[in-house]
């Protein structure tokens, strides 16, 4: 039976990147981070963000797909989630820190401006555990709402 998140996603691209994500799931928990086959995300490398989970509840990106970097024209790779103007850095936050705590992955569907149009998006974020059984890394992807729902 699928979960909630799963019978939600609605692009292909995001809903292949959720199952590689749950067949490295050990024993109903998130994957840890150590052993992740990172190689197998290949085929959302363009889409894909890695959050580093640092002290105090900072978020670090330490890889920046560059999908997201034509997108929002900057490259974040090595910058806080905190770097980011107010509104999109307290959202961002907001999502990781619920992972953070819950341990699971958090899916959405948003609508953002970019210069004069908005566009919708579809937003996968999910945990990777670190030695200890704590959220040690964030692995983030997304989508244009308009251009992937029917991709292959």
């Amino acid at each position: 039976m699928l979960d909630a998140i799963a019978r939600n996603i609605q692009g292909d691209k995001l809903r292949r990147l959720y199952r590689f994500w749950q067949i490295q799931e050990r024993a109903g928990a998130a994957p840890p981070a150590r052993g992740f086959d990172v190689e197998g995300l290949s085929p959302w490398a363009r889409e894909v963000v890695l959050i580093e989970v640092r002290e105090r509840a900072r978020y670090r990106y330490g890889y920046y797909g560059t999908s997201f970097r034509a997108a929002f024209g900057v490259d974040m790779t090595g910058a806080h989630v905190d770097e980011l103007p107010g509104e999109q850095a307290g959202i961002l936050a907001a999502e990781y820190s619920h992972i953070r705590r819950t341990r699971r992955p958090y899916w959405r569907m948003y609508a953002a401006w970019f210069g004069d149009h908005s566009e919708t998006w579809e937003r996968l974020a999910m945990p990777l555990l670190a030695p200890g059984g704590e959220v040690g890394f964030i692995i983030a992807a997304a989508y244009r709402a308009d251009s992937d729902l029917k991709a292959a």
